[in-house]
């Protein structure tokens, strides 16, 4: 938990009453408040290495088995200057003992971490659906489904599924009312990671974007790239790269940032450790079989997710949000000022650096009429163990920054948040996905049965309720819309390292009898 100071003046108040009806007397003195506990030695170390480039780690968030080799790697890493703020040198000395920071955090740490919380069984008070599984034909490796979307790509009215699979390169769709019929491949981009529909070059056909990552393992690599899929009046694709040379790509949106009348590019090159930014693309496009767009740099921190583009502050000018994951673990915003400049305010800052943010999503999640955040930290793709920290949060907007956090459940893995209002009743909920390489628990024993896909009902103004859906999976994407056109919400789920059978499920939500 983030420190919280509470002033005494009070006691203060008092003791001046109390002087003041008292003619003759000494003047009253208040009493001292109260010593701050001492710092140990270690600790002073710890918060002298620690502090410059991130929030101070807690000992609870790791095993204490764990922590040797973790203060080893970060030691490498601040005296080579990786992770201090804006890419300068942390203030380390030169005698900096290691050995303190690690006597310090190992005296402290649990022995193991707490088993997760226990979620609802699987359907208890949740809508029925019916599974469809679709796969890429011929495929024999196993998928890596990094994005699933319901988009109208064809302009008809009818969804269709967008998938990516990040290892193999393949950009693919089907239709979900005959899952049978399975995935066809769209266009191979080397590491595709999400696509966004937008009629780019608005010649009245819709266009994909592709946020290329350029190779899948972490690492400081400018093999990223951002690719547009220009829909063909035949209806084909012609592929374009629209800017190379990159970090690796997370996700890319659109927006008339500068108010021009085209469409330009807001990019998280997440990048790595290095090297990684929040980079806006102004389009300069003349003639569209050769697209121009300029790089420009909004803020240099690694680590960016999503990049949604809303009017936050509701001036009629298209805003900035993303996460910073990495060390910098913050929900930031980058207000439109005009002429591509942009103020950039602090929506939330995790306590600490392991918290695992895993993507946001943006919507009125209350119903008050401004936009909120809701928030998924559940990252494991570092020490691959159960957090009992990971979770949701809804990040609650009262018109000043940052907003105001709760916490809505904790659940290990959970990523890519989706903001729906799942059973039609009027107010929105929450869908997630969890990705847990190994489901075993803190001791390494027997797999857990851990929640895989949840729905978040929104009972009450702000009050949430938990179901599981599904148990066991391992996903990373999930997407809602009614497809079938029925009046119900239907579910999408990309799965990673699944069988060769499965490679996207559909989830037909059977509330609404056909």
């Amino acid at each position: 938990m983030r420190p919280r100071t509470a002033g005494l003046l009070a006691a203060g108040a008092v003791a001046a009453a109390v002087g003041a009806a008292m003619p003759a007397a000494a003047p009253a003195v208040a009493p001292p408040s109260p010593s701050p506990s001492p710092v140990s030695p270690d600790e002073a170390v710890v918060r002298q290495a620690c502090t410059p480039c991130h929030a101070l780690p807690p000992p609870d968030i790791l095993p204490r088995d764990q922590w040797t080799a973790k203060i080893y790697e970060m030691a490498g890493l601040m005296m080579s200057g990786i992770g201090a703020p804006r890419g300068g040198k942390a203030a380390i000395p030169a005698d900096f003992d290691v050995d303190a920071v690690e006597r310090y955090y190992k005296s402290l740490a649990p022995v193991a971490l707490a088993t997760p919380v226990p979620w609802p069984p699987v359907g208890e008070g949740s809508p029925r659906f019916a599974r469809h599984v679709m796969k890429l034909a011929g495929a024999d490796n196993q998928p890596a489904i990094s994005n699933v979307r319901f988009l109208d790509v064809d302009g008809n009215g009818a969804l269709k599924v967008l998938a990516t699979d990040m290892t193999h390169g393949l950009v693919m769709e089907g239709d979900p009312r005959h899952p049978e019929r399975g995935l066809s491949v769209v266009e191979h981009v080397p590491n595709p990671c999400h696509t966004t529909l937008v009629d780019l070059d608005r010649d009245g056909r819709l266009d994909l974007l592709i946020a290329d990552l350029g190779d899948v393992p972490p690492a400081d690599h400018l093999k990223g790239s951002v690719v547009w899929l220009q829909r063909l009046a035949t209806g084909g694709y012609r592929k374009h790269v629209l800017a190379s040379g990159l970090p690796r790509v997370a996700d890319v949106q659109v927006a008339d940032f500068d108010g021009d009348g085209d469409l330009d590019l807001i990019v998280a090159a997440f990048g790595w450790r290095q090297v990684g930014s929040l980079l806006l693309l102004e389009n300069r496009t003349r003639d569209w079989s050769k697209p121009v767009f300029v790089p420009r740099v909004i803020d240099q921190r690694t680590g960016s997710i999503n990049v949604p583009a809303v009017d936050l502050n509701r001036d009629g000018r298209p805003d900035i949000v993303t996460v910073f994951s990495q060390h910098y673990e913050t929900v930031a915003a980058f207000l439109n000022l005009g002429g591509l400049s942009f103020r950039p305010e602090t929506i939330y800052t995790a306590p600490h650096p392991a918290w695992g943010s895993s993507g946001i999503d943006v919507a009125d999640l209350d119903g008050d009429g401004d936009l909120d955040v809701v928030l998924t930290h559940g990252d494991m793709l570092d020490e691959f163990l159960l957090k009992p920290y990971h979770g949701i949060q809804w990040l609650e907007n009262r018109g000043t920054f940052p907003f105001t956090e709760h916490t809505l459940a904790a659940l290990n893995g959970v990523v890519g948040p989706k903001i729906v209002d799942l059973d039609r009743d009027g107010d929105l909920d929450i869908v997630a996905v969890a990705f847990v390489p190994d489901p075993r628990g803190p001791d390494q024993g027997p797999a857990l049965s851990l929640p895989s896909l949840v729905w978040l009902e929104q009972v009450a103004p702000g009050r949430f309720e938990r179901h599981t859906l599904e148990t066991g999976g391992r996903h990373v994407s999930v997407d809602a819309a009614d497809y079938d056109g029925d009046g119900d919400v239907d579910l999408v789920v990309g799965n990673f390292n699944a069988t060769t059978e499965n490679w996207v499920e559909v989830w037909e939500n059977l509330t609404v009898k056909k």
